[in-house]
């Protein structure tokens, strides 16, 4: 199962080069002056006296952010610099985090505190995806135990993206008004784009309105990746030999309008209203893309691309209350989102047939939070939170001819509904100076369902017949508690560890597709593996049990030097993994699907036992530091992490090798400079069942100047300097072009490669 031969790469030498800063000396040219900390990429910094920040969580601030942004227009990727982060291929905005070997839905990720879900059975429209980077204002990630009041219906970690919190004048008789303009440009893929974000207010009035665009074409890469064959011929357009075919995107327009009221100097209430409309999103590692295509007058029973058209749009309401009172903090949250989404095939793709899919969802969610000093050194939380969410997935006919594709509507989910309700209560105690401990506990309920289903036609009548016969209404009952402490001895190091039971509820696409006819069940698939998937009403929940602990040891003012390690072990009982599709379940589950491993095969989603346990290492030093030419730091990560499946004793799909990354930073007045070296270790323990492709290891040389100034700031970066090519461990196969309709119209073996060089450019400037 490999693409290409993984050339040798010593995994010690990766984590070592990921953990020699925190080794080295603190510099020959130390002055007596204060020293400034460096740009953080890795360790990121928690802001604030230590003693205050929350056990377990790693944040990006909004000075960090800046310099992400010149080379990402992807939000899921601006983590990629915090240790255990990863991030799954997909579109050019719509990458999949993962935490330590669990992702997408087994975290717990918020935006603006909204809990949203992808309303697609390749997972296009993620929570991530909905907003753009120039609005994020600050990350959170627990990357090892998340506090049972930040979490819920997730085994994995947690993110929380914010963008910024309204802002008020300082007096009645004054008025503040702020307005930041962006704008940046990557030369491989000709990425471009821009943002805007208007504010004024009073004391007590403060109102906002945001907006970005931005689009790519498709990206190249350095070298020769795809197989040879007549498959290549079938697009609708040329694509040259190392073009990513289907990997640009169009017309991404998000805008936002907020409404900020301070009632008083304890109270406020903020509301916003935002829009996000796509025209166009390529997924390589798909068999669709984000498209809208529109039935054709000329041609009835066909269709034609829709031009200028979104694809995708998403809407949100979030109104949320904090209060400040005698007895404590409350804060309370209510939001609405809706979304209406349009799958097809681009012009990359085959010539002969469109095949629209569309979806329509809509999520109500909220949340009831109050924290309560019972005491000095005791903290109490208590609270609720819930989540409605409703899904319609259905693919219209296409032609007039009874078949495989017409003359009804494909109901891949119809009315599907998964409720969800918790109540969590969690005691945080500050014992001494030294000692910090939190206890949680969290009850809740998920109720899923969907509706009887049709085919196009009575080709698909009996898996019709057997889904609509079976009870397929689902309860869940969760139990989650954890159980955390921080010891701080001194000023130079302190230590966490904790202990955790979590559990998650499948989600309707892994509960209710129904259809064993490969075209159909290659639709449903947000692991970018090109293999065919079948739901399970039988799923039973997650139940995962996580130790984790840490080791922090650094300089007084955590501002010369710093090492952090962390280890953590997760067990999962019912972990939901694939098995080929049972014999019994239709004649497409036959003896070749059972056995291949060369070809794309049709599974079935089935709960199993499963272990995860890897490190995390980062570290970061002065090495150097003069009047006349400033600070030089190295900081540098590490991470690794193994999965294994114990009931089948496969390997876990898509779990990121070992890598690191290490940095030269170079600080002098206004100037950042670095030159960054990222290694990724060969990918050559693979899930069999999935037939996943094995990778090589690469290293990557990165270049990047940042000039700040009062007003603005001017970032210049060349990603990929030494132009190398390499294949993404997460990427997924390549199905960018051709006939991606079938398992066998695009040649297996193929994975999705990483960019060639390109300059990046980017202008902010503030008034």
């Amino acid at each position: 199962m490999t693409s290409a031969r993984p050339r040798p790469h010593s995994r010690l030498a990766i984590l070592l080069l990921g953990s020699c800063p925190a080794l080295l000396p603190i510099g020959a040219f130390a002055q007596s002056e204060a020293v400034s900390a460096p740009t953080p990429l890795a360790p990121i910094r928690v802001e604030g006296a230590r003693d205050e920040s929350p056990i377990g969580v790693t944040t990006l601030p909004s000075s960090t952010l800046d310099a992400l942004r010149a080379t990402r227009s992807d939000t899921a990727r601006l983590l990629e610099g915090i240790p255990g982060v990863s991030t799954y291929g997909a579109g050019g905005i719509s990458s999949l985090p993962s935490i330590r070997g669990l992702a997408d839905e087994r975290l717990k990720i918020t935006v603006d505190g909204m809990d949203l879900m992808s309303a697609c059975p390749n997972h296009m429209n993620p929570a991530l995806s909905l907003i753009d980077p120039s609005k994020v204002e600050t990350v959170a990630v627990y990357a090892g135990i998340t506090p049972v009041s930040e979490g819920g219906d997730s085994i994995g970690g947690a993110i929380q993206i914010r963008s910024a919190r309204p802002k008020f004048a300082a007096s009645d008789n004054e008025a503040l008004t702020e307005a930041k303009v962006g704008t940046f440009f990557r030369s491989n893929g000709n990425a471009r784009g821009h943002s805007v974000d208007l504010s004024i207010a009073s004391s007590r009035l403060s109102l906002r309105y945001s907006e970005s665009a931005s689009e790519s074409d498709n990206y190249r890469t350095a070298g020769d990746f795809k197989r040879d064959g007549f498959w290549k011929q079938l697009g609708q357009r040329p694509v040259a030999e190392r073009e990513v075919a289907s990997s640009g995107y169009a017309g991404s327009k998000n805008r936002e309008v907020g409404l900020g009221l301070a009632w008083s100097s304890t109270s406020l209430l903020h509301l916003t209203f935002s829009e996000q409309k796509l025209d166009y999103q390529g997924f390589p590692n798909q068999r669709m893309d984000m498209i809208f295509s529109r039935p054709d007058p000329a041609n009835p029973g066909n269709y034609v691309i829709a031009e200028n058209t979104p694809s995708n749009v998403n809407r949100t309401i979030n109104l949320r209350h904090l209060g400040q009172h005698a007895w404590g903090e409350l804060e309370a949250r209510l939001f609405r989102q809706t979304v209406a989404h349009h799958m097809d095939l681009n012009q990359d793709r085959f010539f002969g047939m469109f095949m629209p899919m569309k979806s329509d969802a809509s999520t109500l969610g909220g949340l009831l939070k109050a924290s309560i000093p019972v005491s000095q050194e005791h903290l109490l939380r208590v609270g609720t939170d819930f989540q409605q969410y409703r899904l319609d997935d259905w693919w219209p006919p296409i032609g007039t001819a009874p078949g495989a594709m017409c003359c009804d509507d494909f109901q891949n989910i119809r009315n599907g509904k998964r409720d969800r309700i918790g109540l969590f209560s969690e005691l945080e105690t500050s014992w001494n100076a030294a000692w910090l401990s939190l206890l949680g506990i969290r009850g809740g309920l998920v109720h899923a369902d969907a509706d009887t289903v049709q085919g196009y036609s009575n080709f698909y009548a009996a898996d019709a017949a057997r889904f609509n016969r079976r009870d397929r209404s689902r309860n869940d009952t969760h139990l989650d508690l954890t159980a955390l402490v921080r010891y701080t001895p001194d000023a130079q190091q302190n230590y966490e560890a904790g202990i955790a039971r979590k559990t998650r509820s499948p989600s309707l696409y892994e509960r209710y597709p129904w259809s064993t006819f490969p075209m159909a069940a290659l639709m449903n698939n947000f692991v970018g593996d090109g293999n065919a998937y079948l739901g399970n009403p039988d799923l039973k929940p997650e139940v995962a049990y996580t130790a984790s602990a840490s080791a922090h040891w650094h300089d007084e003012g955590k501002e010369r030097w710093d090492f952090k390690l962390s280890g953590h072990a997760t067990y999962v009982d019912d972990y939901i993994d694939a098995r080929r599709c049972p014999r019994a379940l239709s004649a497409q589950c036959n003896t070749l699907n059972s056995s291949a491993d060369d070809r794309y095969v049709i599974l079935q989603y089935v709960n199993q036992r499963a272990m995860l346990q890897g490190i995390d290492v980062s570290g970061s030093t002065l090495i150097a530091q003069h009047a006349d030419i400033g600070k030089l730091y190295l900081n540098g990560m590490a991470s690794y992490v193994d999965g294994r499946n114990l009931s089948s004793g496969d390997k876990l799909y898509h779990i990121m090798p070992l890598h690191a990354k290490i940095a030269l930073e170079h600080r002098s007045q206004q100037w950042t400079n670095t030159l960054e070296v990222h290694s990724i270790s060969a990918k050559d323990e693979v899930s069999r069942v999935r037939n996943e492709v094995q990778t090589p290891g690469y290293t990557l040389l990165n270049l990047r100047s940042s000039f700040a100034w009062k007003n603005g700031r001017l970032d210049l970066a060349l990603e990929n300097a030494l132009n190398r090519f390499y294949l993404l461990p997460l990427g997924g196969a390549y199905f960018g072009q051709g006939n991606s309709m079938t398992t066998a119209g695009i040649p297996w073996g193929m994975s999705v490669p990483g960019r060639a060089r390109s300059l990046n450019v980017a202008l902010n400037l503030n008034f």
